[in-house]
């Protein structure tokens, strides 16, 4: 079983060998290294590509990168500083510029193994002009190492991927502004949030001149959607011509793309065929997800790849076996109304995750190949 070549078989239209199996493995692998709790024999890259074999799945957690380096001209300084306490480990970013500064700040969990932001840099229309500086002074080059290097480490279990910026709405949306502050923002100053969405746009042409040289041929859109965040509207008209936009470009080069749509998927999904995107990753169905596995691929239409199926809560001691079970068998049984699918994780294993659970699945698919 060949894992990236049955994925790359999908997303081009064609029927693969074996059925593809994906999983995200990096949030329970980040979390067991901070445990220290993980076996010296998983570490560094080719332990990564170890646990994968011991696993029997493709992975794609840990692997999508921007493959370039980010600088600051203009007399722009990013300081970093962490802060911990009995009561808090807090990230604190600030953004200096001769306009004027901008400050985010990050809370870790001790229960999730993860960072939320509690602090976002633009609050002011104030805040909006000394962002629209920053960017206008970001410069970019190649940097294809890493990339090389997990392409010749990973081999078949390693979907190493291109990681361009969120799409400017979505990093508005997740990074920048929040949920609340940017939609309020929307009513009360729309014109800086467009000017703004624009200078983005602008910027990310730099990035994705490089990601079109890069030696992998698949890029993520890491933009997190969810049809209870972005609404129908929201999506046709900040997200769907910049998707337009870009999947032209990839598809000019023999690139595919996927988009990782985490969350809701009943508002989007329908939307998403007319982007050109070659995949949604991370499909989520019920009852953890908002659309049954009967549902996907009648609000998807028949062209455009699935990716997912198995919630990561599945994979976790928090469903039964048996759960995970009933789902495997319905979704092998629902394969050919499924169309072009890839097996996934959906998202990530987590830290409560049983890796035991993936293998099984393996296991599985093994004996179904068999047959």
């Amino acid at each position: 079983m060949n894992h990236l070549r049955n994925l790359i078989s999908v997303l081009r239209g064609e029927k693969p060998v074996s059925i593809p199996w994906f999983v995200d493995l990096i949030y329970w692998y980040e979390t067991e290294k901070i445990k220290g709790s993980l076996p010296d024999k998983y570490r560094g890259l080719e332990g990564y590509r170890r646990l994968c074999e011991n696993l029997g799945c493709g992975t794609y957690g840990g692997l999508i990168s921007f493959p370039g380096d980010v600088k600051y001209a203009g007399n722009v300084v990013i300081r970093h500083f962490e802060e911990e306490s009995t009561e808090a480990k807090l990230k604190r970013t600030v953004y200096e510029t001769p306009i004027g500064s901008l400050t985010s700040l990050e809370r870790f969990s001790k229960v999730s193994y993860s960072w939320r932001t509690v602090k976002y840099p633009i609050e002011t229309e104030k805040d909006f002009k000394v962002y629209q500086y920053i960017i206008r002074n970001v410069e970019v080059k190649p940097n294809y190492s890493l990339q090389e290097e997990q392409i010749k480490t990973m081999g078949e279990w390693g979907a190493v991927s291109s990681l361009p910026p969120r799409i400017p709405f979505a990093r508005l949306l997740i990074e920048v502004c929040g949920i609340s502050n940017l939609y309020g923002m929307l009513l009360r100053m729309r014109e800086y949030v467009e000017e703004t969405i624009q200078l983005m746009e602008n910027l990310d042409d730099q990035f994705y001149e490089i990601i079109l040289d890069s030696p992998t041929p698949l890029v993520c859109f890491g933009d997190n959607i969810s049809s209870e965040l972005v609404s129908p509207p929201i999506f046709k008209k900040y997200y769907m011509p910049y998707y337009k936009k870009r999947f032209s470009q990839l598809h000019s080069k023999g690139m595919y793309g996927y988009i990782h749509i985490d969350g809701a998927l009943r508002g989007v999904l329908p939307l998403v065929d007319e982007t050109g995107a070659d995949c949604v990753e991370s499909v989520t169905p019920a009852p953890v997800g908002d659309v049954t596995l009967e549902m996907l691929r009648k609000l998807a239409g028949e062209r455009i790849a699935l990716w997912g199926g198995v919630p990561g809560a599945y994979l976790s001691v928090a469903y039964p076996d048996d759960s995970l079970k009933i789902l495997f068998y319905s979704i092998i049984e629902m394969l050919p109304e499924l169309g072009r699918f890839i097996l996934g994780s959906a998202d990530q294993l987590p830290p409560n995750g049983d890796p035991q659970r993936v293998k099984w699945i393996s296991e599985e698919l093994k004996k179904i190949e068999r047959k």
